[in-house]
């Protein structure tokens, strides 16, 4: 008897070590069961310290990233403070949670701030967990 097996969804992982943290992901985008796009990026630069895994919608991970990392931007050219990676993730988090999971944005977030290596999950709900 045969097994087929049908691989969906996006792969994306962390990795967190007492120097770092390391970001993975697939570049497959797909529609159902169709791979509408082999070279999707799903690492987004969020800070020089910052970097964001997506999965869920691409338009909306894209969107809640841009938008986040902008903002982190205007309050680094403001304050000369290198961004914390805690105040990506209430921001993100608050963001998310307003939009009661309408925003298709599944994160994995790593960083490297004063506080060390950070690697945080958070959901299009708007929770997260460490």
């Amino acid at each position: 008897e045969s097994i087929s097996h049908k691989k969906t969804g996006t792969t994306i992982v962390g990795v967190k070590f007492n120097g770092g943290v390391v970001l993975a992901a697939d570049t497959r985008a797909t529609g159902g069961s169709i791979v509408v796009e082999k070279n999707c990026e799903k690492i987004h630069y969020i800070a020089p310290n910052i970097y964001a895994c997506g999965a869920g919608t691409a338009a909306d991970t894209q969107f809640v990233n841009l938008f986040q990392s902008s903002n982190l931007e205007l309050q680094r050219l403001n304050s000369g403070r290198q961004t914390r990676v805690s105040g990506y993730i209430t921001s993100t988090a608050s963001m998310l949670h307003k939009y009661k999971g309408h925003l298709g944005a599944y994160l994995i977030v790593g960083g490297y701030d004063i506080l060390g290596p950070h690697l945080v999950m958070l959901s299009a709900e708007g929770k997260y967990s460490k």
